[in-house]
């Protein structure tokens, strides 16, 4: 009996180990594949606009909700007053476990687990730092969407961004995202880095298909709220968003990633615009740490648009008249569509407006210096996120950033950031005018820490400048011309021997 009491003992002290070795051995294997997105909810999500947009004495007032300021996001109380914001988690694969803490508190906020293309809606309150863990890649978009949006939801804001692959960079064969739109039109663009057939499948089913050569791309209507993947048989990129044209009010911005993987490379695509707004200090914007030479191509035409010769340490901002185009430089440089906040009238002699704003990521590689700029005329808040001890230099000032937490900047203008560990940087802006204004944004993407150096696979082409149109225009003019005028010496010479 004293023995079979001593098994019965020995038996729940075996099974406790038992148990606790496979936890053990369970939450090492998911550490071993965690995936981790870091940002932060703006604090002051609303939006003054003057009482008389003709005149800047006028006074301010809190924007009313109309379509034409709201461009997608709900307003509270009618008014442009956000007081949360939207993360929306996608999962590309079957049994994807994701975690969302506040990275403040390290509460969890959020537990579960997806299928494939299924999606979770997770509010947070303004000035949350949020944190989301997962054991597969995943989507992780930021909205100013303030609520759950209903089942026969028809609009949102559209994102003014790039979306990552299922293997967490900007640049891939396969895509799945939740799509957002601020009413019909198409704010979708696929850029084609190399020649693919591309599907296109919807969450209910519904495809289409789409063939691109290299150094093309492709515009294209998404619905709201709706997850999509996109497979390719070549690399593409994907971007979402608008360029504030002539007479345009909001001015979202956002960086570029390139094309080689990061954000400091030599090849770059986005879309740009044929009408720029001559009267607003905006535009595309280039940095760089050495002396470089860079052309601008317009994806259609294949012509070289713009052209620059850069010493290093320097920048140059330029207005590219074209619907998309791609950017080729002989050394690494930078790449942003920013507004450097300034209140001006837009369209020449229209009412003042051109509201500068943005929600930005990019990632700093390890060991590399990037040139990055922030707004002069604006307030900036520039968070750079860490997951491990990190040494930050910004310029030839030295910073520390323990893991799972957030180092904030605010000195604007040009700077050189250099670390020596993965960091995701959010850059939140937006004007100076009025002093207590705030930022109303439209969403962005997150990007993951643990890709950051990871390197792309896709084979770029140069793009070769193809002859001008106009050139041949001319020249078969000139051969008709030719003809017809041989034609008629020949007719007259005849006459005359008649």
């Amino acid at each position: 009996v004293m023995n079979f009491g001593k098994y019965l003992l020995i038996f729940p002290i075996f099974l406790i180990y038992l148990v606790l070795t496979m936890f053990i051995c369970v939450h090492t294997a998911l550490g071993d594949q965690e995936y981790t997105y870091y940002g932060v909810v703006p604090s002051k999500i609303f939006r003054y606009v003057l009482i008389d947009a003709d005149n800047l004495t006028s006074g301010w007032r809190i924007g009313f909700d109309n379509t034409t300021l709201m461009t997608g996001s709900p307003g509270y109380k009618d008014m442009l007053i956000a007081m949360k914001s939207l993360l929306v988690i996608v999962a590309a694969k079957n049994d994807t476990n994701i975690e969302v803490y506040n990275l403040t508190t390290d509460d969890l906020i959020f537990a579960g687990h997806l299928n494939s293309l299924e999606k979770k809606f997770v509010l947070l309150a303004n000035g949350t730092f949020f944190k989301v863990v997962s054991d597969k890649q995943v989507s992780v978009l930021l909205l100013n969407y303030q609520y759950l949006p209903p089942d026969n939801v028809s609009e949102g804001p559209t994102p003014q961004t790039f979306y990552t692959s299922t293997e967490g960079l900007y640049i891939g064969k396969e895509f799945v995202f939740m799509a957002s739109e601020y009413q019909a039109g198409t704010f979708y663009r696929i850029l084609a880095l190399e020649k693919s057939t591309i599907t296109v499948s919807r969450e209910d089913g519904e495809k289409s298909t789409i063939s691109l050569e290299a150094n093309t791309y492709k515009s294209m209507m998404l619905t709201p709220f709706r997850v999509y993947k996109i497979e390719s048989t070549g690399n593409i990129m994907i971007q979402s968003g608008v360029i504030a044209d002539t007479g345009g009010d909001s001015c979202p911005c956002n960086l570029v990633p390139s094309a080689e993987g990061g954000f400091m490379g030599r090849f770059f695509y986005v879309i740009s615009s044929k009408s720029w707004d001559s009267s607003k200090e905006y535009g595309y914007r280039i940095m760089t740490i050495e002396d470089t030479h860079v052309k601008v191509y317009d994806l259609e035409t294949k012509q070289v648009i713009n052209e620059f010769s850069i010493s290093g340490g320097n920048g140059i901002g330029f207005h590219p008249s074209a619907d998309a185009i791609c950017v080729q430089s002989d050394k690494p440089i930078t790449l942003s569509y920013i507004n450097n906040g300034s209140l001006g009238r837009v369209g020449g002699p229209g009412n003042y407006g051109g509201y500068a704003n943005g929600v930005m990521f990019m990632d700093i590689q390890p060991y590399q210096d990037t040139p990055i700029f922030l707004p002069t005329d604006a307030y900036v808040e520039a968070y750079f996120f860490a997951n491990e001890e990190t040494q930050l230099i910004i310029d030839s000032d030295y910073w520390s950033i323990e893991p799972n937490s957030v180092f904030l900047y605010t000195a604007i203008g040009p700077h050189v950031v250099r670390s020596d560990k993965n960091v995701i940087l959010q850059i939140n802006f937006w004007p100076f005018e009025p002093q207590f204004q705030g930022l109303w944004y439209t969403g962005a993407i997150v990007p993951c820490i643990e890709t950051v150096n990871v390197e792309p696979t896709a084979t770029l082409t140069p793009i070769v400048e193809s002859f001008p149109m106009i050139y041949i225009y001319i020249g078969v003019g000139a051969a008709a011309v030719a003809i017809i005028v041989g034609l008629f010496l020949i007719k007259r010479r005849r006459g005359t021997s008649l």
